[in-house]
C-alpha cells in the first residue's frame, strides 16, 4: 500500500505522516480477524487465515487514507473504492451457507462467515464515512458487478484471464442519499452501464457519446461550468478505445508489439464485458456489434462464442447463428445442442430433446430448453421439464409464469409471477402478467394495482408505431392491409406473392415473412409502416421493444377453414378432429401473448361487419368503437366512406 503515497498522493508534504500512519499485518491484532473465523482457533499457517489477515489490512489501509482525504482535501468530490470486498468474495465464496458439494465440512465450519464478515466490516467503515457528509451533500455506493450467490457458485475456476469474473453476476449496487436524487425519477430498472453517466450527471457533466448507458429524464446535477482556453472553449471529443492509443506507441517504437498483444487480450475481455451488459439490458444489435469481431479469429474462447450465440439467438438471428454454432468445438454438449435444436426448429417447427436433458439438468441448461420448447409451444415437455423444486432462479419462474399462463393455469401463473418480482422488482413484463393473471382471477383492486405499477416502471415511448395486421390465413388480412394502407401507412410489401383468383388485390406479404427470415432490428427499421404477420407466426415473431398497433382480424372460425379448403383446392375434405379446437386455441394464446405486451395497442376487426357496413351503409357500435380506435393509431378518421373506397363486396372469396 506505500505506492500509493508516491503514485497517488498530492502534496507531497502528506507522504511522511501517512507512511507512518498505514497499518502493516504484524499490527492487525488477532481479535479483528476472529471476526471472521468466530469460535476458531486461528492458525497463521492456514493459507486463508493469511489470506484474510492480508486483504484485511488493505480495507483499513484504504479507510484510513480515504478519511485523511476527507479531513485534509479541497472537498467537492471523493471517490473511494472498497476493492477488499471483491478480493473477500472470492477467497471465500465458495464457503458461505448453503454448503456446496465439494467443500468438506472441516473446510465449511471454519470460512463460513468469510463474506458475512467483510460485509460487516464496511459497513462499519460506511457509516464512519457517511458521518462526514455534508448535509446538503450527495452519496452514492455503487458496485460494477455482483456475485454469483447459491448453488451456483464455482469450486474451481478455469485458468484463463476472465475466469475470476465467472464469478460475478450482472446485478451490482445502486444507492444514493442527498437532494439530487427524489423519488419523483425513475430509478427502477437501473443497470450497470448507467452508473457512469449518472454520476456524471450529478455534477453535471454530459457523458461522452462512446459511453453507453442512461440517466432518468429530468434528472440534473449541480452546475458545472466548461473549461475554456483562450477564447475557445475545450470540445468533448469523440474517441475510440484504448486499443488506438497503444497501437500509436508501437507504431512509434515506444511498446514492443508483443506487448501490445497481451494488452488486446485485456481489451478483449473488457469487450466481451460489454457485450454481456449489453446483452442483460437487450440492447441486442448493440451487443452483437461489440462480440462479432472477438469471434473472428482462427481460436475464439468458447465463453466468447456463447455469449454470440445467445445474443444472436435473442435477435431472431438465425443466419449468423448457424455460422457461430459451426464454429463451436463441442457441438454435442447441451448447450450447443441448444443452438442447433434453435435452427432446426426454424427450419422445420420441430424440436427434439436431447438425451441427458432432464428436470435434474443445470438450472442455466433448463432455462435455455425451455424457451425453446415455450418458443416451439411444447407445453407438456416444457411443464415436466421444469418441475425441480430445487430451481428456484428469476429465469425459471418467469418460465413457470408463462406456461401456466399459457394453460389458462391463472393462479400457478400468478404464483410463479410474484415468486420472480419478489427474487427481482424490475420486470415490468411480469407485473403485467401478474396483473392479467389478477383480472382473470377477478381480483380487478389489485389487477389495477399491478398494472399502474408496470406502467410506472416503464419509459416513455415516443417512437412511431410499428403496425402489424395478424389473423389466421383467409380472416381478412389482406383487406385489412388495404384498409391500413388507405390510412396513409405504407405497406411493408415486395409483390412477389401476387393476386390471384383468391386474393383479387393482392396478398400485401414479403419473402422476409414467408421465408421467416425475421429479426427485430429488420422489424424495427418497419416503424411507421404496416407489416402482415398472420396467426400462429406472431406469436414466435422476434417483435422489437416499442409501441406497436397490432390490427387483428376476426372472422367466423368455420367460414376461415372452409376458405382455407377452398383454396387448396380440397373443399370436401371434412375437418379434423381437433383442427377446429387447435384454431380456437391458439386464437387465445396469441391474445395473451398480446396482452402481456403493455407496448401493443389491439385493436380487433371483423370481417363480416366491414363487409356488412359496406353493404348497409352503417356501422355497428362494436365497429365504430374499434375505428375511432384505429382513427386515433392513424391519426386520420377512419368512417364508411373510407370503407367503401377500400372494401368491393363483389371481390369476396370464400
Amino acid at each position: 500500500d506505500l505506492r500509493w503515497l508516491q503514485d497517488g498522493v498530492v502534496p507531497k508534504e502528506h507522504h511522511g505522516l501517512l507512511s507512518s500512519l498505514l497499518l502493516k499485518p504484524e499490527e492487525i491484532p488477532a481479535t479483528a480477524i476472529a471476526q471472521f473465523f468466530p469460535d476458531m482457533e486461528l492458525d497463521s499457517k492456514d493459507d486463508v487465515v493469511r489470506s484474510v489477515l492480508k486483504i484485511t489490512t488493505h480495507a483499513l489501509n484504504v479507510q484510513l487514507l480515504a478519511t485523511f482525504a476527507l479531513d485534509y482535501g479541497a472537498g467537492g468530490h471523493a471517490s473511494i473504492y472498497f476493492d477488499a470486498l471483491d478480493h473477500y468474495k472470492h477467497l471465500g465464496m465458495k464457503y458461505a451457507p448453503p454448503q456446496l458439494n465439494g467443500v468438506s465440512d472441516e473446510d465449511f465450519a471454519r470460512y463460513q462467515h468469510l463474506v458475512e464478515s467483510a460485509y460487516r466490516l464496511h459497513d462499519l467503515c460506511l457509516g464512519t464515512l457517511m458521518g462526514q457528509l455534508d448535509p446538503n451533500g450527495t452519496a452514492l455506493l455503487i458496485s460494477d458487478h455482483g456475485f454469483v450467490s447459491g448453488k451456483d457458485r464455482s469450486i474451481a475456476l478455469p485458468e484463463h484471464a476472465g475466469a475470476p469474473a465467472l464469478e460475478h453476476n450482472f446485478h451490482g449496487v445502486f444507492a444514493a442519499k442527498g437532494p439530487l436524487f427524489t423519488d419523483d425519477l425513475n430509478w427502477k430498472g437501473l443497470n450497470l452501464l448507467d452508473v457512469a453517466p449518472i454520476v456524471l450527471a450529478a455534477h453535471g457533466l454530459k457523458a461522452p457519446k462512446t459511453m453507453e448507458g442512461r440517466v432518468p429524464v429530468p434528472f440534473a446535477g449541480k452546475q458545472v461550468f466548461p473549461l475554456k482556453h483562450g477564447e475557445e472553449q475545450l470540445r468533448q471529443e469523440d474517441f475510440s478505445a484504448d486499443e488506438q492509443l497503444l497501437r500509436s506507441l508501437v507504431d512509434l517504437g515506444y511498446l514492443d508489439e508483443n506487448q501490445l498483444v497481451s494488452e488486446e487480450g485485456r481489451l478483449q475481455e473488457n469487450r466481451y464485458y460489454l457485450a454481456r451488459s449489453l446483452r442483460a439490458e437487450k440492447r441486442l444489435s448493440e451487443a452483437w456489434r461489440v462480440i462479432e469481431p472477438l469471434t473472428d479469429c482462427a481460436e475464439v474462447p468458447e465463453r466468447y462464442l456463447q455469449l454470440a450465440a445467445s445474443v444472436l439467438a435473442d435477435a431472431g438471428n438465425y443466419e449468423a447463428l448457424e455460422k457461430v454454432v459451426n464454429k463451436a468445438d463441442a457441438p454435442e454438449n447441451l448447450i450447443w445442442s441448444y443452438y442447433q435444436a434453435l435452427l432446426t426448429l426454424k427450419a422445420s417447427g420441430i424440436v427434439e430433446l436431447p438425451n441427458g436433458l432432464t428436470s435434474t439438468s443445470h438450472e442455466s441448461v433448463v432455462v435455455l430448453w425451455g424457451q425453446l420448447l415455450l418458443k416451439a409451444g411444447n407445453l407438456d415437455e416444457l411443464t415436466e421439464l421444469l418441475d425441480n423444486e430445487h430451481h428456484r432462479g428469476v429465469d425459471i419462474w418467469n418460465l413457470r409464469a408463462r406456461t401456466f399462463l399459457l394453460l389458462q393455469k391463472w393462479d400457478e401463473a400468478l404464483d410463479a409471477a410474484l415468486e420472480s418480482l419478489n427474487l427481482l422488482f424490475y420486470q415490468p413484463a411480469l407485473h403485467g402478467l401478474a396483473a392479467l393473471c389478477f383480472a382473470k382471477l377477478g381480483m380487478m383492486e389489485e389487477a389495477g394495482t399491478a398494472k399502474a405499477l408496470q406502467m410506472k416502471l416503464l419509459e416513455v415511448e415516443e417512437k412511431e408505431p410499428l403496425f402489424i395486421v395478424t389473423g389466421p390465413p383467409r380472416s381478412g388480412t389482406s383487406l385489412a392491409m388495404q384498409l391500413l394502407e388507405a390510412c396513409g401507412i405504407p405497406a411493408v410489401s415486395d409483390g412477389v406473392r401476387s393476386e390471384d383468383e383468391h386474393n383479387a388485390k393482392g396478398y400485401y406479404e414479403h419473402e422476409k415473412v414467408r421465408q421467416w427470415e425475421l429479426d427485430a432490428q429488420w422489424l424495427e427499421e418497419q416503424r411507421g409502416k404496416v407489416i402482415k404477420i398472420v396467426e400462429p407466426l406472431l406469436r414466435q415473431a422476434p417483435l422489437p421493444k416499442g409501441r406497436k398497433v397490432v390490427v387483428r382480424m376476426h372472422r367466423d372460425l368455420d367460414a376461415v377453414l372452409q376458405s382455407q379448403r377452398r383454396m387448396k383446392g380440397n373443399a370436401q375434405v371434412p375437418l379434423g378432429l381437433r383442427e377446429k379446437v387447435n384454431w380456437s386455441e391458439e386464437f387465445e394464446k396469441t391474445a395473451l401473448v398480446l396482452e402481456l405486451d403493455p407496448y401493443t395497442e389491439i385493436i380487433d376487426l371483423s370481417f363480416e361487419s366491414l363487409l356488412q357496413a359496406v353493404e348497409s351503409g352503417e356501422i355497428s357500435t362494436a365497429l365504430d368503437q374499434s375505428l375511432k380506435a384505429l382513427s386515433s393509431a392513424v391519426n386520420k378518421k377512419v368512417d364508411i366512406s373510407l370503407l367503401k373506397t377500400v372494401i368491393s363486396p363483389q371481390l369476396r372469396r370464400f
